[in-house]
């Protein structure tokens, strides 16, 4: 990996620039409510080497669920809806600012956690993907769902690889 971009939030900004990441990953988000923020720490994760134990992603998922239900989902609600008002511009922009300020926020605060609960292991990023998709309710006979990681494991394979 290189040393620009050694810790989560400035992987996952460089990463979510890529041009298939920010699709399959908001389709995972929207289609699947997959939670954007613990596949990019599972991708960062994988690149660096290390994966969560399967035992642990529940634990990742229930210490992420909070700031998710209570801060930013309500907070992409508001962007959403003030979207398409053409008068309430200015406001969007500023919602969807804090939107992003509270994902880097978080960002940081899940580095820390994962790098707690990880280890050095050679796991193959889609088994990380489809282990934390199932400790986030997704079903692993769904196909559409397997698309979209596969997707997202190609992207991330393509802008990373592991730490050697």
């Amino acid at each position: 990996m290189s040393e620009d971009r050694n810790g989560l939030t400035e992987w996952a900004l460089d990463c979510y620039r890529q041009p298939s990441v920010m699709p399959s990953l908001l389709a995972l988000q929207d289609e699947f409510e997959l939670d954007v923020l613990l596949l990019l720490t599972t991708g960062w994760l994988w690149s660096c080497g290390r994966s969560l134990p399967s035992g642990q992603l529940p634990r990742l998922v229930a210490q992420q669920l909070p700031w998710q239900q209570q801060i930013v989902a309500p907070l992409r609600l508001v962007r959403r809806n003030l979207k398409p008002d053409v008068e309430a511009q200015t406001l969007y922009q500023q919602v969807k600012a804090v939107e992003l300020d509270a994902e880097l926020l978080q960002l940081g605060r899940l580095q820390k956690y994962a790098e707690d609960l990880s280890a050095s292991q050679a796991v193959a990023l889609l088994d990380q993907l489809w282990a934390l998709s199932v400790a986030q309710g997704g079903n692993k006979a769904d196909t559409r769902l397997l698309s979209l990681l596969e997707q997202y494991a190609a992207a991330i394979t393509c802008f990373s690889s592991p730490a050697v």
